[in-house]
């Protein structure tokens, strides 16, 4: 499913919001973005990630514009996947490459599910908030069709950029750790969770019912979630291999974030 997304009187573009089921047609232009985005360090090809593409576990949410009519091209991307602890556990500790993590699969994967924080590439700032409202809904879509619970989520930082937006959202390096010995490892759970998106995601919210989100919306149509309730996440000190910390950025503009990687 796709929608015309708002623009400004800056855009050249008219541009489209695509959620996670309209981006599967655009897998090969969304490869190639990311590729050109994060750089040779990061390249992979389709045929890598297929196991990500057919599992289902790989999620998206894309902004794309058109100049002229039939020349669409990608703006913005933003992508989960679901994976488990254990092909977690294996590529921070450099036993593997992150597209080589295996999906989650019900019943069958080792250890917890865990979300990965697979790219975010964004041209324009107010791009993500509908992105991140967009793969909400579809993360929760898979966890109501799955029954399952996430509990924390990790990325990999490309960039100053992209480890301010990471901070922001309430990630915290993992000291210790570095994938391919140069970028830098962040987690998050739903203690540091500091965004609706992984509030929610991670229980640190609860979604609101429809009556209620009728009530917020007249006081701020921003807001997605509300109702904080007591957190269920574990503590990172607990889950993860080796302590973290908070890194000390400015807040800044998102130009790069996490990325796949060859």
């Amino acid at each position: 499913m796709s929608r015309n997304f708002p623009a400004t009187g800056s855009d050249t573009f008219a541009t489209e919001l695509h959620d996670s089921r309209g981006c599967r047609e655009l897998i090969p232009q969304l490869n190639d973005f990311e590729n050109l985005v994060f750089g040779p360090d990061f390249a992979c090809d389709c045929v890598q990630i297929q196991p990500w593409i057919d599992s289902g576990c790989l999620l998206y949410a894309a902004v794309t514009g058109e100049a002229a009519a039939g020349q669409r091209r990608i703006l913005s991307a933003l992508s989960i996947f679901v994976t488990t602890s254990a092909a977690r556990d294996r590529m921070l500790l450099g036993e593997i490459a992150d597209y080589e993590m295996t999906p989650w699969t019900s019943g069958r994967s080792p250890g917890q599910p865990t979300l990965y924080l697979s790219s975010v590439a964004s041209s324009a700032p107010y791009h993500l908030p509908a992105m991140y409202e967009s793969l909400l809904g579809d993360i929760q879509d898979f966890q109501r069709s799955n029954g399952v619970a996430f509990h924390d989520g990790f990325a990999i930082a490309t960039g100053t950029a992209g480890g301010r937006h990471m901070t922001k959202s309430g990630f915290r390096l993992l000291d210790g750790y570095r994938y391919r010995r140069s970028y830098q490892l962040m987690v998050i759970d739903a203690r540091t969770a500091a965004t609706p998106f992984w509030r929610v995601l991670l229980g640190a919210e609860r979604t609101l019912l429809p009556h209620e989100r009728a009530a917020n919306a007249a006081r701020s149509p921003q807001r997605l979630v509300a109702a904080s309730t007591e957190s269920k996440g574990r503590s990172l000190e607990r889950s993860w291999p080796g302590p973290c910390r908070a890194p000390q950025h400015q807040a800044g503009v998102l130009s790069e974030a996490s990325a796949r990687t060859s």
